[in-house]
């Protein structure tokens, strides 16, 4: 059996953008970590990520929890640099 440490191994993301995903869909990290592989795979997914980054750090601004704001910003900057928010898709 796979851990989530294993399929980390095989995707293109970092953990941090798979607790994203995981908080934002509400799902377990191992199956977040699948949907990430899936929605990297295209323009569309990739357009998907950006806005569950945006969304959380938007939900951290209202609830003015700076700190959590803070670190999600810190993880969309890496993001964004490894995957650019895609023009058109």
């Amino acid at each position: 059996m796979l851990s989530l440490i294993d399929c980390l191994d095989f995707i293109d993301l970092d953990s941090a953008t798979i607790e994203i995903i995981a908080e934002h869909e509400k799902l377990a990290p191992i199956v977040a970590a699948e949907l990430g592989n899936q929605l990297i795979a295209d323009l569309r997914g990739i357009h998907a990520l950006h806005l569950m980054h945006q969304d959380l750090m938007a939900r951290a601004a209202e609830r003015r929890d700076l700190a959590r704001e803070k670190e999600l910003r810190k993880i969309y900057d890496a993001f964004k640099r490894k995957y650019p928010m895609p023009r058109q898709f």
